[in-house]
């Protein structure tokens, strides 16, 4: 347990008792917050947050189960632990019976509440990982859609989510959001109480694709020792997501269509075929057309995949967007990462409008959580934000072309742009652009740019 991160809020207005708890607490690695009356526990409780609260139960201005009913307002509650030097029966089943989790006579023995504080702070350490979980599940599912390209993004994903299985293609730049928007789909259809599987097809070596895919079953493999379920098993009854479809072996493209066609497969090493009951998205970066020309994508695929085809701009062209997504990630952050108070000065804001973000939602997702890691005060400044000075022009200012520009070229100028703005580090670069490492080497390797 990781006890630099968990706080105690002792409140009591006996000084004696106060700086014997101050040295217990420290001693043990643990933060030290102290208040002697319901007011000030009342404000220290909103100030920042508490893991467990020692409670005397007299006050002097009232008490100490008013302290207890604000701490389990609290979200996420903090564990409350109640002592007072009245060993009265009664004060303590009514403390217990409002929430507080233990309850103690003073003078206290103090091995006997380190027992008691680990246990509680056991609980807390789950709560919290628990809270930072949902707050990631909360996101998948937000939509934050100010600008009236993505108010119709989200308009037309409504309409396939009222469908019972309808198939769509999420097609946009690395980074804009298209996980977002199949989840929108997910959270807001029939099928909602069935599971949201993402599968990276570019991220699954080419051997065991079937077998992640369709599943296996024991002695399929060398060293296969049990049945193994695949995707679209663990998804039935619910939604799951493709993602880089271009980037998926054309040789494997036809056994996915026949059980996209079919509604069943075989797992590898089984004669039984199985059914599945499961709504299939799709979602690429790359241009399909150009893809199918190259031999890149089947064009039968292709078009059992995009019933309806949804696309989503990039965050340059969707402007409107930009400070309201800040916010909602800086309120994520805030919490994650204990800054209650940090927030975004005005010239920052007026960076992050000015910004081009050729890694998207996914690059000012990174940005607002570097800045928030990293910032001296909690006024973040243009220099938290750590933008490269010579990218913060908006496109529009670039010079048209005067003819038709190749998608190799795009991409070309676009990876050497990223890796420009990072320094050069492939690292970043790579996920700023949302593709593996060793992608984006051969890709800056198959264009000179390295």
């Amino acid at each position: 347990m990781d006890s630099s991160n968990l706080s105690v809020l002792v409140v009591d207005d006996d000084p004696l008792a106060t700086a014997t708890l101050e040295h217990f607490v420290q001693s043990r690695g643990f933060r030290f917050t102290s208040a002697s009356t319901v007011a000030a526990a009342t404000a220290a409780l909103a100030a920042h947050p508490i893991d467990a609260v020692l409670l005397d139960l007299y006050l002097p201005d009232g008490q100490g189960l008013a302290v207890l009913d604000r701490a389990l307002e609290m979200d996420p509650a903090p564990v409350v632990i109640v002592m007072t030097a009245r060993a009265e029966l009664r004060s303590a089943v009514d403390a217990i019976r409002r929430g507080a989790a233990d309850y103690l006579s003073k003078p206290l023995d103090l091995d006997d509440l380190a027992a008691r504080l680990e246990h509680a702070f056991r609980g807390a350490t789950v709560r919290r990982k628990l809270a930072v979980l949902e707050a990631r599940k909360a996101e998948e599912g937000t939509a934050v859609a100010r600008s009236a390209a993505m108010q119709e993004v989200f308009a037309i994903a409504a309409r396939v989510a009222a469908t019972p299985s309808s198939s769509a293609l999420l097609l946009g730049e690395s980074g804009v959001g298209k996980e977002v928007v199949a989840a929108r789909i997910h959270e807001t259809s029939d099928r909602r109480r069935g599971p949201f599987v993402r599968v990276n097809l570019a991220a699954i070596p080419e051997s065991m694709v079937e077998a992640e895919l369709f599943g296996s079953v024991r002695g399929a493999f060398t060293d296969s020792k049990r049945d193994r379920a695949g995707h679209f098993a663990s998804a039935e009854g619910g939604t799951m997501l493709l993602d880089e479809l271009c980037e998926f072996k054309p040789e494997l493209q036809a056994k996915l269509l026949r059980a996209l066609e079919e509604r069943r497969f075989f797992p590898v090493g089984s004669d039984r075929e199985r059914r599945f009951d499961v709504r299939v998205l799709a979602a690429t970066n790359r241009v399909p057309a150009e893809m199918i020309s190259r031999g890149m994508l089947r064009e039968d695929l292709y078009y059992r995949l995009s019933t309806v085809v949804v696309r989503i701009p990039p965050l340059r062209d969707r402007r409107d967007d930009i400070l309201p997504l800040a916010a909602h990630f800086l309120s994520r952050f805030r919490g994650e990462l204990s800054r209650p108070h940090v927030h975004l000065a005005k010239e920052a804001e007026a960076l992050l409008e000015s910004y081009s973000w050729p890694g998207n939602v996914r690059e000012l997702r990174n940005v607002i959580e570097r800045a928030v890691i990293l910032a001296a005060t909690d006024a973040i400044g243009p220099a938290d934000l750590d933008l490269p000075v010579d990218a913060t022009e908006p496109p529009e200012s670039a010079p048209a072309s005067e003819g038709p520009v190749r998608l190799e070229d795009l991409e070309r100028e676009h990876i050497a742009r990223v890796l420009r703005q990072v320094g050069g580090s492939k690292t970043r670069a790579a996920s700023l652009l949302g593709i593996s490492r060793s992608t984006l080497w051969e890709k800056a390797k198959r264009y000179g740019i390295v």
